[in-house]
């Protein structure tokens, strides 16, 4: 399942990142904190939705249009399919490619660590402040006891005004957690390496992370222009110089850093709490996505994949009933006109495993008589690349008709 999750991200990862493209066009820019916990929300959603979409059984509602759910399953039985192509392969250069990125983020780790050890304190500055000789830009590192670090060149030649400003940004990224979030970003990034949506949401975290310190510098400091000029400054000595993948970017891009001198002259009030009832709204729009992503509606997957003439029927069906017994309904209730549908998980050996009311007939008589008929049926259980697996059926039960 794992590689049904994994090429399911990329076109799952698309609505997520264009949720999230949506919720942030309608904060202000200088809500920098805003916008960086709705993208914190939509890199969550990127792991999240694909693997409880792959993993968790689908269930039937009509909580979303026919076309909507038809879609979906037709999306989800195309991924499946290539899925299935691949076989063990697509796995094993999923598996390479993160040993890879992993390789890469222990790298980074080792020359943090190197950076740390080597600097030295500077006690006059902070009790939390370091200096190095190896560094060109200001960077904070450490996950247990975090501290910042400065470049020799910096606390050599810069005001202490100036000094003051990086210091005050760096310790936001302490504060706000940014360490822990950048390493979280880094292992989806490498997780995720082969799915583009993985570095747009990214961009964007670096982007509005740097943004947000850059509000707490100001509003410590409360010289925008001196601080704007100052990262001018910053981006043309460290010209070319990487900055390690596990810790915070302090320039990011040209064009980034440009938006960020530009945002800062903008002469706007500065908001450093973030809103989160933006972040709420994007969670909420994230779950609703995934409940349309779960939905079965009518189509059903063995009616697409039935349709399919290249394919062997007895490899790919979904869950049916063989034998169903008659629903023991008592004659008080038998004359009623009304449907129950049960949801009946039943296990790769056919068994039936639970079943629960997902429409009700209005009637408990007839909705339990209608799950004590489904737990007693028997049933062949889903097919999936030939290999029987666990899977999830629709029971319906309908009384009074003519």
């Amino acid at each position: 399942m794992m590689d049904t999750a994994l090429l399911n991200s990329l076109w799952q990862g698309g609505l997520v990142t264009a949720i999230a493209a949506i919720a942030a066009a309608f904060l202000p820019k200088h809500h920098a904190a805003s916008r960086y916990t709705v993208w914190l929300t939509a890199l969550a959603g990127l792991v999240a939705v694909p693997l409880i979409t792959a993993f968790h059984a689908p269930y039937a509602a009509a909580l979303f249009p026919a076309v909507v759910t038809q879609t979906t399953v037709a999306t989800s039985v195309a991924t499946q399919r290539a899925a299935d192509a691949g076989g063990p392969w697509l796995t094993m250069l999923w598996a390479l490619g993160v040993l890879f990125c992993s390789a890469r983020l222990l790298l980074s780790y080792a020359r943090i660590a190197a950076v740390v050890r080597d600097s030295r304190p500077a006690l006059d500055l902070g009790q939390d402040v370091r200096i190095s000789d190896s560094l060109t830009v200001p960077i904070a590192a450490g996950f247990v006891h975090p501290v910042v670090i400065l470049p020799a060149a910096a606390v050599r030649d810069l005001p202490r005004a100036d000094l003051r400003a990086i210091i005050e940004h760096e310790r936001a990224h302490i504060r706000r957690g940014d360490l822990i979030t950048n390493l979280v970003q880094r292992f989806v990034e490498a997780a995720l390496f082969f799915n583009p949506w993985a570095y747009v949401i990214g961009r964007q975290l670096v982007n509005e992370r740097e943004a947000a310190c850059d509000d707490w510098a100001v509003a410590a400091t409360g010289a925008a222009d001196r601080y704007a000029a100052y990262l001018a400054e910053l981006a043309l000595a460290a010209r070319g110089t990487p900055t390690p993948l596990l810790t915070p970017s302090a320039l990011g891009s040209k064009r980034l850093l440009l938006g960020r001198i530009a945002r800062l002259l903008t002469g706007k009030v500065i908001v450093v709490k973030a809103n989160y009832v933006a972040a709420a709204a994007s969670l909420a729009a994230v779950a609703l996505l995934t409940l349309a992503l779960q939905s079965k509606g009518v189509a059903s997957v063995q009616t697409m994949l039935a349709a399919d003439p290249n394919l062997p029927a007895k490899c790919y069906h979904d869950v049916t009933v063989i034998n169903a017994p008659a629903p023991d309904i008592p004659k008080s209730a038998s004359g009623i006109k009304a449907s129950a549908n049960a949801l009946v998980t039943v296990g790769a050996d056919g068994r039936p495993v639970s079943a629960r009311i997902v429409l009700s007939s209005g009637s408990k008589v007839i909705d339990n008589a209608t799950v004590v008929a489904a737990m007693k049926s028997t049933y062949s259980p889903e097919m999936s690349n030939c290999k029987p697996k666990a899977g999830t059926y629709l029971f319906r039960v309908e009384t009074g008709g003519p």
